[in-house]
């Protein structure tokens, strides 16, 4: 079994983010769900830059 990379939600309206890092190839609803909790905006699927894997 190969582990998944990490993968982050960003909103694009008001800047939160979450990491995911996934412990097994099978995901769970719980990582999949996009909708921010703060303003509600639907959060886009980015891949970790350097500065994510450093301080992440």
């Amino acid at each position: 079994m190969i582990k998944p990379e990490p993968f982050k939600f960003l909103c694009p309206q008001c800047g939160y983010s979450k990491i995911v890092k996934p412990k097994s190839d099978v995901l769970n609803s719980v990582a999949m769900i996009n909708i921010c909790p703060q303003c509600k905006s639907k959060m886009e699927l980015k891949k970790l830059n350097i500065i994510d894997k450093l301080f992440g």
